[in-house]
């Protein structure tokens, strides 16, 4: 199987970017492929969620030895200020090893990122041209890993920022597709339209550089691969749900029902119009609709209880609650809802092992 990377993208926060990835990387983990988790967003809540505070600031840690410690950072600073070709570069493994199964590799965050943001140049990088390699920085840094590993991995999947910033650009210009997670609020619709405004923007902007720099250099194999990143679905996280007077059925409430609504009609008559104008390449693949390609419940107390214990959803129920460690344990309602968007984590990594 080709490897696939995946971008986990919306420019609004708090849609749940970080425990995807997460929870989606062991899914996919869980049923036999190679993962590999990359965080690139400045916050680094994907590294402290799965490395815990303390193991993430170990990783943290600069010496003469290791300069930049070892996170994404000491491959990417040399690489870009220094024009050294680096072949050490750190991967972790989660706090939480399961004994029934393998678990994705991770390469920590740091917040230098803020800084590698900045030094990032639109206008003279990637519109002329002359350092697109320097926005393909992620596409290095996984082929290093791999050459160290001797092995490939299947998925890699980015967590991003919540931005429009050249970080962002970079890992989409990466990225063989890109997911959306949206929230029942007020402003995800509105976020959905503008990506649907700004990423064909960012896409002219590689073409235009890339017509430049194959000018120059004409047998240059990696750069007519890239920059053609497509919409791989979105997905309604974080909604409550309520069983109907008299009626079995579970549903979305009223207000969060409204919401999805109008998210997917932004998708439906903003994102998909839009981003079907890109005459570059196919942005929109035949199996992508306006649906949502999973619905995530909202975990209420149990989704911080995974992040304090750095343990994923899949493998939660074998912990007790953090208010009840050594007495208590999850209740059946707790269970069940855990069990539910497991199961619904495990349909999606199907998805996309069948489709992308």
């Amino acid at each position: 199987m080709k490897k696939i990377t995946v971008s986990l993208f919306n420019n609004k926060g708090g849609v749940g970017k970080t425990t995807i990835a997460w929870y989606l990387g062991t899914s996919l983990s869980h049923l036999g492929k190679k993962v590999l988790l990359i965080d690139f967003d400045p916050q680094c809540n994907l590294s402290i969620a799965t490395l815990g505070s303390e193991g993430f600031a170990c990783y943290l840690n600069t010496s003469n030895e290791y300069p930049y410690g070892k996170t994404i950072r000491a491959f990417v600073q040399p690489y870009i200020q220094q024009n050294k070709k680096i072949d050490k570069v750190y991967v972790a493994k989660p706090k939480y090893l399961p004994k029934d199964g393998p678990t994705p590799d991770i390469v920590p965050g740091d917040f230098w990122l803020n800084n590698f943001a900045d030094i990032l140049n639109v206008g003279t990088d990637v519109i002329a041209g002359s350092g697109l390699y320097r926005f393909l920085i992620l596409h290095n840094l996984v082929e290093q890993i791999e050459i160290n590993k001797k092995d490939s991995y299947d998925f890699v999947l980015i967590d991003l920022p919540p931005s429009f910033n050249t970080l962002v650009r970079s890992a989409l210009y990466c990225s063989d597709y890109f997911i959306v997670p949206c929230t029942p609020d007020l402003f995800s619709a509105y976020c959905v339209g503008l990506i649907g405004e700004v990423l064909p923007d960012f896409i002219t902007d590689w073409e235009q550089g890339k017509k430049r720099y194959l000018s120059a250099n004409p047998y240059d194999d990696v750069v007519p691969t890239k920059g053609q990143p497509k919409f791989g679905g979105w997905i309604f996280n974080g909604f409550d749900t309520r069983k109907k007077t008299g009626s079995s059925i579970v549903q979305e409430t009223g207000a969060d029902k409204a919401q999805f609504e109008k998210i997917y009609l932004a998708i439906k008559e903003k994102l998909l119009p839009n981003l079907r104008k890109l005459s570059y390449y196919s942005c929109i693949p035949g199996f992508v609709t306006a649906d949502p390609i999973a619905r995530i419940e909202d975990l209420n107390v149990m989704a911080p209880d995974s992040i304090v214990q750095n343990i994923p959803i899949k493998y939660l129920p074998l912990a007790k609650p953090t208010r009840d460690i050594g007495r208590g344990s999850w209740s059946l309602s707790q269970r069940d809802l855990m069990s539910k968007i497991d199961q619904e984590f495990d349909n999606l990594a199907r998805y996309m092992i069948s489709n992308f």
